[in-house]
């Protein structure tokens, strides 16, 4: 069988002289590659932030349903103010959050948990974490109290 010969296309430019880069490309790689790695540890530690934040988020949110549903329990003497709840609401969320403030209350038909919180400890800087209000949470919880008849 006869095979055809291809024509052979000629050389590139060399990429090294004598076993150096040339001159004009010396230096490229670190510089690049530097900016890479920049870049992605950049990204990473946003990325970071964002799961500790959102991670943060769900527990108080977990924790105040929990003492909202807590307080609706108690039934009949769900009283107007729980200290006790917003203190157990405070604790959980002291290694959280910063400035948390709780108000807690029954009015005989609901009860009502209100977490306001700030400045979420983060690894960002707060002038990057403002614009996207993962700074501060303001959740409220309202749960029926049920009594037995």
């Amino acid at each position: 069988m006869h095979r055809k010969h291809r024509a052979e296309l000629p050389d590139p430019a060399p990429l090294s002289v004598g076993g150096r880069p040339r001159s004009d490309e010396r230096g490229t790689s670190i510089v690049g590659t530097t900016f890479g790695f920049a870049a992605f540890l950049g990204f990473l530690l946003f990325a970071v932030n964002l799961a500790v934040g959102l991670y943060a988020r769900s527990t108080a949110t977990a924790v105040g349903f929990d003492q909202a549903r807590r307080l609706a329990q108690r039934g009949v003497s769900c009283t107007t103010s729980a200290p006790g709840t917003e203190q157990a609401v405070t604790d959980h969320l002291d290694g959280w959050w910063r400035q948390v403030v709780v108000t807690a209350g029954c009015d005989g038909e609901r009860a009502t948990v209100r977490i306001d919180a700030s400045s979420s400890r983060s690894l960002l800087p707060s002038s990057l974490l403002r614009p996207t209000g993962l700074s501060e949470l303001h959740r409220t919880f309202t749960v029926r109290v049920e009594a037995l008849r």
